[in-house]
């Protein structure tokens, strides 16, 4: 679940298991625009270009430039200390005490039936868990936790479609994938390789088309528009690449920047799935804040924040040598997934005694009426078959979410929750 970063940009390896993430390169920079630039450096070139223009009257404009400087600065300082608040509606404030967690969530609360879906493997290609889990039409894509790559299967039948798996060191090969996400535009699986910073291109058939060479480094990514790809980093990265959420066309040149809300305590990121994705929008937590927000390809609106009893505090998140008795107790989201009518969410504690992660929370939230219901638990009590015992939760669109099975080794079972 974790990394260790030694440098913010373009310097990640895969960490052991209950490594951390930190930026150890502070570097002081004043944030202004949302651009990540220094003030000093637009200040010059406002102050640069205007006299290039009228440089014949250079005294009154230089005293004109002056005036007109201050009152940028005090303008714009004002617009930054607002947004940096960042504080949606004090109505859409949502209270969490896991402390006061019941026994169980019985599906009939918000899912008005069941439908069982079957993903057959060869015994040859046994996976070791679902990392990523995306729906286009009929076809359904399965990242494997294990590295065995992404699986394409029919949604109706379970059959097995098609892999990618194209792992080596050529320049239309997989070095590591870093974030994975579908272009339903064009029929692709997109993958950046961390190997070598390039956002590579394959179709359904797992066929490579072609790779963009990235300039930023980024933790995830989804495909909300035709032109330009939405990618996600909530960490600090001291001014020397874009943070939070922003936008790049297909030639990697930055569009727009959505969110910058991303200070220098924010360093400690927890891997679980990020956002909800239904080819048009994406639900996106902030695990930062706590969060939630619904972005389109060019607006981030923040629904609802979560006052979360035991959170893991910024300044927690920030320190420098972040130990295990630092988290102990402490939480943070899990999995999720949104409706325009429920929010289903876990959150996981951390405990030392409990290294394999089993102190999960679940809370369901009718975002109609504002009520909440907390438990250790959720109960199938719609169909005849088990209920699932992990803490899989995964989104296809605003009407069914999906829990997954992957205890076996050449099957994975779904369970496709559709919502009342």
């Amino acid at each position: 679940f974790f990394y260790w970063d030694t440098k913010p940009v373009g310097h990640m390896r895969t960490g052991k298991t209950c490594d951390l993430v930190f930026t150890t390169k502070i570097v002081e920079v004043l944030t202004f625009l949302f651009t990540g630039r220094k003030k000093t450096v637009f200040l010059y070139t406002f102050a640069f270009r205007i006299p290039c223009v009228i440089n014949r009257y250079y005294f009154v404009v230089n005293r004109i430039l002056s005036s007109m400087k201050r009152l940028f600065y005090w303008a714009f300082s004002l617009l930054s200390l607002c947004t940096a608040c960042h504080e949606p509606d004090a109505s859409n404030v949502i209270e969490v005490d896991l402390q006061t967690a019941g026994k169980e969530i019985a599906y009939s609360r918000f899912v008005e039936s069941v439908e069982e879906v079957t993903l057959h493997l060869p015994d040859s290609l046994p996976v070791k868990g679902v990392e990523r889990l995306y729906f286009d039409g009929d076809k359904l894509f399965m990242e494997d936790s294990g590295g065995e790559g992404i699986f394409v299967f029919d949604g109706g039948s379970g059959n097995l479609l098609s892999r990618l798996n194209a792992f080596g060191e050529g320049p239309e090969e997989i070095k590591r994938i870093g974030a994975f996400c579908l272009d339903p535009y064009h029929k692709r699986m997109c993958i950046f390789d961390k190997g070598d910073r390039k956002l590579k291109m394959y179709d359904y058939g797992g066929r490579y088309v072609h790779s963009v060479p990235v300039g930023s480094f980024f933790l995830d990514m989804v495909k909300l528009d035709e032109h330009v790809m939405t990618y996600f980093y909530p960490i600090y990265a001291g001014g020397e690449q874009p943070e939070g959420v922003w936008t790049c066309d297909s030639l990697d040149r930055l569009v727009k920047r959505l969110d910058t809300h991303v200070t220098e305590d924010c360093k400690f990121h927890y891997f679980p799935v990020m956002y909800n994705w239904d080819g048009k929008r994406a639900y996106y937590y902030d695990r930062n804040w706590d969060e939630l927000s619904v972005i389109t390809a060019d607006t981030l609106e923040v629904l609802h924040k979560f006052h979360l009893r035991n959170a893991i505090p910024l300044s927690v998140k920030g320190k420098r040598n972040l130990s295990p008795q630092d988290l102990e107790g402490r939480s943070i989201l899990h999995y999720f997934a949104c409706s325009s009518r429920f929010l289903l969410m876990n959150f996981y504690t951390f405990r030392q005694e409990d290294p394999y992660g089993q102190d999960v929370v679940w809370l369901l939230l009718d975002r109609e009426t504002g009520e909440t219901e907390v438990a250790k638990s959720l109960k199938n009590d719609l169909a005849s078959h088990g209920t699932i015992e992990n803490n899989s939760l995964f989104y296809k669109d605003d009407h069914i979410w999906v829990r997954v099975d992957d205890s076996s080794d050449n099957a994975v079972r779904l369970e496709l929750l559709h919502l009342r």
